[in-house]
Protein backbone atom coordinates (compact mmCIF):
# COMPACT_ATOMS: atom_id res chain seq x y z
CA UNK A 1 0.00 0.00 0.00
CA UNK A 2 1.54 3.07 -0.74
CA UNK A 3 2.01 6.23 0.98
CA UNK A 4 -0.90 8.12 -0.52
CA UNK A 5 -3.34 5.51 0.30
CA UNK A 6 -1.97 4.99 3.54
CA UNK A 7 -2.77 8.73 4.72
CA UNK A 8 -5.98 8.24 2.96
CA UNK A 9 -6.49 5.53 5.50
CA UNK A 10 -5.49 7.50 8.81
CA UNK A 11 -6.42 10.97 7.59
CA UNK A 12 -10.12 10.97 8.47
CA UNK A 13 -9.05 9.41 11.54
CA UNK A 14 -6.35 11.76 12.47
CA UNK A 15 -8.84 14.31 11.63
CA UNK A 16 -11.52 12.99 14.09
CA UNK A 17 -8.64 12.53 16.75
CA UNK A 18 -7.33 16.13 16.58
CA UNK A 19 -11.71 17.22 16.54
CA UNK A 20 -11.82 15.29 19.75
CA UNK A 21 -8.36 16.77 21.14
CA UNK A 22 -9.68 20.21 20.71
CA UNK A 23 -13.19 19.28 22.18
CA UNK A 24 -11.37 17.56 25.20
CA UNK A 25 -8.69 20.59 25.67
CA UNK A 26 -11.72 22.64 25.61
CA UNK A 27 -13.65 20.87 28.15
CA UNK A 28 -10.75 20.30 30.30
CA UNK A 29 -10.02 24.21 30.32
CA UNK A 30 -13.64 25.05 31.20
CA UNK A 31 -13.68 22.28 33.85
CA UNK A 32 -10.54 24.21 35.02
CA UNK A 33 -12.16 27.42 34.85
CA UNK A 34 -15.19 25.80 36.99
CA UNK A 35 -12.66 24.49 39.33
CA UNK A 36 -11.00 27.69 39.67
CA UNK A 37 -14.21 29.18 40.18
CA UNK A 38 -15.33 26.70 42.70
CA UNK A 39 -11.87 26.73 44.69
CA UNK A 40 -12.68 30.68 45.15
CA UNK A 41 -16.12 30.09 46.39
CA UNK A 42 -14.60 27.44 48.52
CA UNK A 43 -11.92 29.93 49.95
CA UNK A 44 -14.50 32.76 50.32
CA UNK A 45 -17.05 30.48 51.96
CA UNK A 46 -14.38 29.31 54.31
CA UNK A 47 -13.40 33.50 54.88
CA UNK A 48 -17.20 33.97 55.75
CA UNK A 49 -17.07 31.06 57.86
CA UNK A 50 -14.18 32.30 59.72
CA UNK A 51 -15.86 35.59 59.99
CA UNK A 52 -19.11 34.64 61.36
CA UNK A 53 -16.98 32.21 63.91
CA UNK A 54 -15.13 35.24 64.96
CA UNK A 55 -18.17 37.12 65.33
CA UNK A 56 -19.41 34.31 66.96
CA UNK A 57 -16.79 34.44 69.72
CA UNK A 58 -16.83 37.90 70.15
CA UNK A 59 -20.91 38.31 70.48
CA UNK A 60 -20.13 35.07 72.81
CA UNK A 61 -17.69 37.22 74.65
CA UNK A 62 -19.57 40.44 74.96
CA UNK A 63 -22.71 38.03 76.14
CA UNK A 64 -20.60 36.63 78.73
CA UNK A 65 -18.87 40.08 79.97
CA UNK A 66 -22.75 41.32 79.87
CA UNK A 67 -23.72 38.46 82.37
CA UNK A 68 -20.69 39.04 84.51
CA UNK A 69 -21.71 42.82 84.74
CA UNK A 70 -25.33 41.92 85.38
CA UNK A 71 -24.37 39.61 88.23
CA UNK A 72 -22.20 42.64 89.69
CA UNK A 73 -25.56 44.80 89.67
CA UNK A 74 -27.45 42.23 90.50
CA UNK A 75 -25.14 42.10 93.75
CA UNK A 76 -24.81 45.69 94.32
CA UNK A 77 -28.63 45.69 94.16
CA UNK A 78 -28.58 42.87 96.77
CA UNK A 79 -26.08 45.06 98.95
CA UNK A 80 -28.83 47.67 98.66
CA UNK A 81 -31.14 46.35 99.53
CA UNK A 82 -29.90 45.04 102.22
CA UNK A 83 -28.51 48.22 103.53
CA UNK A 84 -31.93 50.10 102.78
CA UNK A 85 -33.82 47.34 105.23
CA UNK A 86 -30.79 47.69 107.75
CA UNK A 87 -31.38 51.71 107.92
CA UNK A 88 -35.10 50.94 107.89
CA UNK A 89 -34.93 49.14 110.90
CA UNK A 90 -32.28 51.56 111.97
CA UNK A 91 -34.98 54.20 112.03
CA UNK A 92 -38.19 52.38 113.07
CA UNK A 93 -36.32 51.42 116.03
CA UNK A 94 -35.29 55.27 116.88
CA UNK A 95 -37.84 57.76 118.18
CA UNK A 96 -39.34 59.69 115.96
CA UNK A 97 -38.51 63.55 115.62
CA UNK A 98 -41.07 66.36 116.72
CA UNK A 99 -40.30 70.19 115.82
CA UNK A 100 -41.18 72.97 118.32
CA UNK A 101 -40.20 75.90 117.08
CA UNK A 102 -40.00 78.93 118.63
CA UNK A 103 -40.48 82.44 116.28
CA UNK A 104 -38.69 85.70 116.55
CA UNK A 105 -38.84 88.74 114.93
CA UNK A 106 -36.00 90.95 113.75
CA UNK A 107 -37.23 94.90 113.12
CA UNK A 108 -34.92 97.68 112.08
CA UNK A 109 -34.48 100.81 109.67
CA UNK A 110 -32.50 99.63 106.67
CA UNK A 111 -28.19 98.99 106.86
CA UNK A 112 -28.70 98.97 111.10
CA UNK A 113 -26.70 95.36 110.82
CA UNK A 114 -30.06 93.24 111.37
CA UNK A 115 -29.15 90.46 109.01
CA UNK A 116 -25.74 90.39 110.04
CA UNK A 117 -26.78 90.40 113.76
CA UNK A 118 -28.88 87.36 112.94
CA UNK A 119 -26.64 85.13 110.94
CA UNK A 120 -24.08 85.91 113.82
CA UNK A 121 -26.16 83.38 115.59
CA UNK A 122 -28.34 81.81 112.85
CA UNK A 123 -25.95 81.13 110.38
CA UNK A 124 -22.54 81.44 111.79
CA UNK A 125 -21.12 80.30 108.12
CA UNK A 126 -22.83 82.96 106.05
CA UNK A 127 -20.88 85.37 104.00
CA UNK A 128 -21.87 88.39 105.45
CA UNK A 129 -20.07 90.71 102.44
CA UNK A 130 -22.82 89.25 100.34
CA UNK A 131 -26.01 90.05 102.11
CA UNK A 132 -28.64 92.13 100.07
CA UNK A 133 -31.34 94.03 101.63
CA UNK A 134 -34.63 92.16 100.96
CA UNK A 135 -38.35 92.66 102.65
CA UNK A 136 -38.26 89.09 104.86
CA UNK A 137 -35.57 86.36 104.94
CA UNK A 138 -36.31 83.35 107.66
CA UNK A 139 -33.58 81.65 109.04
CA UNK A 140 -33.96 78.79 111.13
CA UNK A 141 -31.36 77.67 113.72
CA UNK A 142 -32.20 74.34 115.85
CA UNK A 143 -31.37 75.16 119.26
CA UNK A 144 -31.75 71.53 120.84
CA UNK A 145 -32.18 67.72 120.73
CA UNK A 146 -34.53 66.40 123.58
CA UNK A 147 -34.93 62.68 123.28
CA UNK A 148 -38.28 61.00 124.99
CA UNK A 149 -38.86 57.66 124.99
CA UNK A 150 -40.59 57.58 121.70
CA UNK A 151 -40.50 60.64 120.65
CA UNK A 152 -37.08 63.06 120.39
CA UNK A 153 -38.29 66.66 120.26
CA UNK A 154 -36.24 69.06 118.33
CA UNK A 155 -36.44 72.69 119.40
CA UNK A 156 -36.17 75.62 116.71
CA UNK A 157 -35.68 79.51 116.44
CA UNK A 158 -37.57 80.52 113.45
CA UNK A 159 -36.11 84.35 112.87
CA UNK A 160 -37.80 86.48 110.57
CA UNK A 161 -35.79 89.14 109.14
CA UNK A 162 -37.79 91.85 107.77
CA UNK A 163 -36.10 94.36 105.67
CA UNK A 164 -35.98 98.23 106.61
CA UNK A 165 -38.03 99.33 104.25
CA UNK A 166 -40.91 97.30 105.34
CA UNK A 167 -41.55 97.80 109.05
CA UNK A 168 -45.19 98.26 108.52
CA UNK A 169 -45.48 95.11 107.02
CA UNK A 170 -44.01 93.44 109.61
CA UNK A 171 -46.79 94.60 111.98
CA UNK A 172 -49.13 92.56 110.25
CA UNK A 173 -47.12 89.71 111.78
CA UNK A 174 -47.15 90.54 115.08
CA UNK A 175 -51.01 91.27 115.00
CA UNK A 176 -51.40 87.53 113.04
CA UNK A 177 -49.16 85.38 114.26
CA UNK A 178 -47.58 83.57 117.72
CA UNK A 179 -44.24 85.66 118.35
CA UNK A 180 -42.23 84.49 120.87
CA UNK A 181 -39.44 87.22 120.72
CA UNK A 182 -38.72 90.09 119.75
CA UNK A 183 -35.54 91.80 118.15
CA UNK A 184 -35.62 95.49 117.46
CA UNK A 185 -31.74 96.49 115.91
CA UNK A 186 -30.52 100.11 115.73
CA UNK A 187 -27.12 101.82 115.22
CA UNK A 188 -25.12 104.64 115.77
CA UNK A 189 -23.82 105.62 112.37
CA UNK A 190 -24.76 104.16 108.39
CA UNK A 191 -23.41 102.31 106.23
CA UNK A 192 -19.70 102.14 106.17
CA UNK A 193 -19.88 105.09 108.59
CA UNK A 194 -16.39 105.81 110.77
CA UNK A 195 -18.39 107.81 113.22
CA UNK A 196 -21.58 108.33 115.43
CA UNK A 197 -24.28 110.40 112.91
CA UNK A 198 -26.72 111.97 115.45
CA UNK A 199 -28.82 112.89 112.20
CA UNK A 200 -29.51 108.47 111.64
CA UNK A 201 -30.25 108.14 115.20
CA UNK A 202 -32.87 110.83 115.06
CA UNK A 203 -34.26 109.36 112.20
CA UNK A 204 -34.63 105.37 113.49
CA UNK A 205 -36.02 107.49 117.45
CA UNK A 206 -38.83 108.60 114.91
CA UNK A 207 -39.60 105.29 113.47
CA UNK A 208 -39.65 103.96 117.26
CA UNK A 209 -41.50 106.58 118.83
CA UNK A 210 -44.06 106.12 121.25
CA UNK A 211 -47.28 105.85 118.66
CA UNK A 212 -45.55 103.47 116.57
CA UNK A 213 -44.66 101.15 119.39
CA UNK A 214 -48.21 100.84 120.46
CA UNK A 215 -48.46 98.26 117.22
CA UNK A 216 -45.39 95.96 117.98
CA UNK A 217 -46.69 95.48 121.75
CA UNK A 218 -50.31 94.50 120.71
CA UNK A 219 -52.16 92.66 122.47
CA UNK A 220 -51.23 89.32 120.59
CA UNK A 221 -47.53 89.91 121.12
CA UNK A 222 -47.89 90.60 124.68
CA UNK A 223 -50.13 87.48 125.46
CA UNK A 224 -46.81 84.99 123.56
CA UNK A 225 -43.72 87.45 123.13
CA UNK A 226 -41.27 86.28 126.15
CA UNK A 227 -38.94 89.10 125.64
CA UNK A 228 -37.83 92.13 123.58
CA UNK A 229 -34.51 92.83 123.10
CA UNK A 230 -33.32 96.71 121.66
CA UNK A 231 -29.69 96.23 120.46
CA UNK A 232 -28.04 99.00 119.68
CA UNK A 233 -25.15 97.96 116.99
CA UNK A 234 -21.94 99.82 115.87
CA UNK A 235 -20.34 100.47 119.01
CA UNK A 236 -17.08 100.36 117.26
CA UNK A 237 -17.84 103.56 116.38
CA UNK A 238 -17.80 104.84 119.89
CA UNK A 239 -14.32 105.09 121.61
CA UNK A 240 -14.00 104.48 125.01
CA UNK A 241 -13.54 101.26 127.63
CA UNK A 242 -16.66 98.67 127.25
CA UNK A 243 -18.47 100.32 130.34
CA UNK A 244 -17.82 103.68 128.56
CA UNK A 245 -19.48 102.65 125.35
CA UNK A 246 -22.01 101.38 126.69
CA UNK A 247 -22.92 104.06 128.53
CA UNK A 248 -22.70 106.72 125.63
CA UNK A 249 -24.63 104.27 123.25
CA UNK A 250 -27.50 104.11 125.60
CA UNK A 251 -27.58 107.63 126.12
CA UNK A 252 -27.95 108.09 122.53
CA UNK A 253 -30.84 106.05 122.54
CA UNK A 254 -31.96 107.01 126.14
CA UNK A 255 -35.90 108.27 124.50
CA UNK A 256 -36.19 104.63 123.22
CA UNK A 257 -34.96 103.18 126.16
CA UNK A 258 -37.04 104.86 128.49
CA UNK A 259 -40.40 103.97 126.20
CA UNK A 260 -39.87 100.22 126.08
CA UNK A 261 -39.40 100.00 130.15
CA UNK A 262 -43.08 101.17 130.08
CA UNK A 263 -43.61 97.40 128.91
CA UNK A 264 -41.02 95.98 131.22
CA UNK A 265 -44.58 94.65 133.05
CA UNK A 266 -46.29 93.04 130.70
CA UNK A 267 -42.59 91.61 129.29
CA UNK A 268 -38.86 91.20 129.54
CA UNK A 269 -37.17 93.89 128.18
CA UNK A 270 -33.21 94.24 127.64
CA UNK A 271 -30.95 96.26 126.16
CA UNK A 272 -27.62 94.90 124.37
CA UNK A 273 -25.13 97.55 122.77
CA UNK A 274 -22.28 95.51 120.64
CA UNK A 275 -21.28 94.74 117.25
CA UNK A 276 -22.49 92.19 114.42
CA UNK A 277 -18.95 92.97 112.42
CA UNK A 278 -16.76 92.73 115.33
CA UNK A 279 -19.24 89.83 117.06
CA UNK A 280 -19.49 91.80 119.87
CA UNK A 281 -22.43 90.88 122.29
CA UNK A 282 -23.53 88.47 120.17
CA UNK A 283 -23.76 85.47 122.01
CA UNK A 284 -25.38 87.26 124.66
CA UNK A 285 -28.35 87.37 122.65
CA UNK A 286 -28.24 84.16 121.87
CA UNK A 287 -28.02 83.22 125.31
CA UNK A 288 -30.34 85.45 126.35
CA UNK A 289 -33.07 84.03 123.97
CA UNK A 290 -32.60 81.01 124.99
CA UNK A 291 -32.43 81.80 128.70
CA UNK A 292 -36.12 83.35 127.93
CA UNK A 293 -38.12 81.81 125.04
CA UNK A 294 -36.64 78.37 125.54
CA UNK A 295 -38.06 76.12 128.79
CA UNK A 296 -35.71 74.12 130.82
CA UNK A 297 -37.22 71.10 129.81
CA UNK A 298 -36.08 71.60 126.33
CA UNK A 299 -32.06 71.82 127.23
CA UNK A 300 -29.98 69.05 126.36
CA UNK A 301 -26.16 68.52 126.79
CA UNK A 302 -24.40 70.31 124.04
CA UNK A 303 -26.56 73.08 124.97
CA UNK A 304 -25.75 73.47 128.28
CA UNK A 305 -22.37 72.69 127.65
CA UNK A 306 -22.16 75.68 125.04
CA UNK A 307 -24.12 78.14 127.54
CA UNK A 308 -21.21 76.84 129.85
CA UNK A 309 -18.49 77.81 128.05
CA UNK A 310 -18.82 80.16 124.85
CA UNK A 311 -16.34 82.82 125.51
CA UNK A 312 -17.48 86.06 125.41
CA UNK A 313 -16.68 87.87 122.02
CA UNK A 314 -14.12 90.91 121.93
CA UNK A 315 -14.35 93.38 118.96
CA UNK A 316 -11.28 93.85 117.43
CA UNK A 317 -11.80 97.39 116.27
CA UNK A 318 -9.04 99.86 115.68
CA UNK A 319 -7.64 102.32 117.82
CA UNK A 320 -10.11 105.08 117.23
CA UNK A 321 -10.07 109.14 118.04
CA UNK A 322 -12.68 110.35 120.21
CA UNK A 323 -15.33 112.43 117.72
CA UNK A 324 -16.18 115.55 118.11
CA UNK A 325 -18.26 116.52 120.74
CA UNK A 326 -22.30 116.43 119.97
CA UNK A 327 -23.87 119.76 119.16
CA UNK A 328 -26.15 120.20 122.77
CA UNK A 329 -29.29 119.64 121.12
CA UNK A 330 -28.07 115.99 120.07
CA UNK A 331 -26.12 115.24 123.54
CA UNK A 332 -30.02 114.65 124.82
CA UNK A 333 -30.00 111.85 122.65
Amino acid sequence: MSLSEILAVVAPGLAVGGAVCVALARRLEAAQKRLSTTEEAARSAIQEREEACQRLLEASRALDDARTEDEKKTGWLDHQQEEINWLRQELESRPRITRKTYKIVTLGMKSTGKTSLTLKWANPLVDLGALQGTKVERYERTVSHVPGKDVTMEHVFEIGDWGGEHIVDAQHELIVEEIHGMLLVVDLGGKDARSVEPGRIQDQLREFQPESLKFFFGPKTLSSCKTVVLFINKSDLLPGTPAEVEAAARKHFEPLISELLHYKDQVDIRVLVGSASYGHSTHLLFSHFVEKILPRSAYDAQLLQRLKTDPPAVPQKPARAAPPPLPMQMAKV
